[in-house]
């Protein structure tokens, strides 16, 4: 629902011709996404203010991954950011999950369980992030690509796998 809402916003002709306003309304949508994905992970627990907090951080790192454009740009303008010949780093689906896990695994070996929480929380924003995307550019599985996935594909990813997260979490205890 709220990926629809973005795209109609995104897709909406007075929105089109203002490029400032596009990148805000996709930020907000992937924002909003990150959100809702932790909510689903704190699904299975006790609702609580921390909770809050934990659900706001998922929200903005969602939103801070596009934060890529512009350090590969290497610049503050924002044509220049959507210009880009390629993908950003933080766009490789394979090496971003890969290296969430490492760390996660590592706070997990070190008793580290708030660096662990906050490895998931990163991890489901990147997730979130990258799912959107996909609908319009698929998937980059370094050193593959995927097709634009289909919008049904997509609700049951970005449904499944905050839920499988949160699953996991609440086993792990």
């Amino acid at each position: 629902m709220i990926s629809r809402i973005g795209d109609n916003v995104f897709y909406h002709d007075k929105v089109q011709k203002i490029a400032m306003l596009l990148a805000v309304v996709d930020n907000l949508t992937h924002i909003c996404l990150g959100a809702v994905s932790w909510l689903i992970v704190i699904s299975f627990e006790n609702f609580t203010s921390e909770k809050i907090i934990y659900t706001l951080i998922c929200a903005l790192c969602a939103g801070a991954i596009d934060i890529d454009h512009f350090l590969v740009a290497k610049s503050f303008s924002l044509s220049a950011a959507v210009s880009l010949p390629c993908r950003p780093p933080f766009h490789n689906s394979t090496l971003m999950i890969l290296g969430i896990a490492f760390y996660i695994s590592a706070m997990r070996y070190k008793n580290c369980a708030s660096e662990e929480y906050i490895g998931w929380i990163i991890l489901v924003a990147v997730i979130s992030h990258h799912l959107r995307d996909s609908l319009h550019r698929g998937l980059w599985l370094w050193p593959w690509n995927t097709k634009v996935l289909n919008f049904y594909v997509y609700i049951v990813l970005s449904y499944i796998s905050p839920l499988a997260v949160g699953l996991y979490l609440y086993k792990m205890g």
